[in-house]
């Protein structure tokens, strides 16, 4: 696994293990100060560049408390 790919993945495992899609997470990322369309989302996650402030507000957003990084 490349650890460049892990906050994504993250996120992406969080999305489907709580049922919800990609414009459900825009719309809650609101609250964070967040203002992104679904493709732009799309192409943060695409490429896989951004801050530990944005994956942190996208936890928040999920409600994600406890982030395993390791096994």
């Amino acid at each position: 696994m490349n650890i460049n790919d892990l906050p994504k993945n993250i996120i992406k495992s969080e999305l489907k293990r709580k049922g919800l899609k990609v414009k459900d997470l825009v719309e809650l990322l609101k609250k964070y100060d967040e203002d992104l369309t679904e493709p732009a989302f799309n192409n943060k996650m695409s490429r896989g560049g951004f801050s530990a402030v944005f994956f942190f507000k996208c936890m928040k957003a999920l409600e994600v408390n406890v982030v395993r990084v390791g096994e």
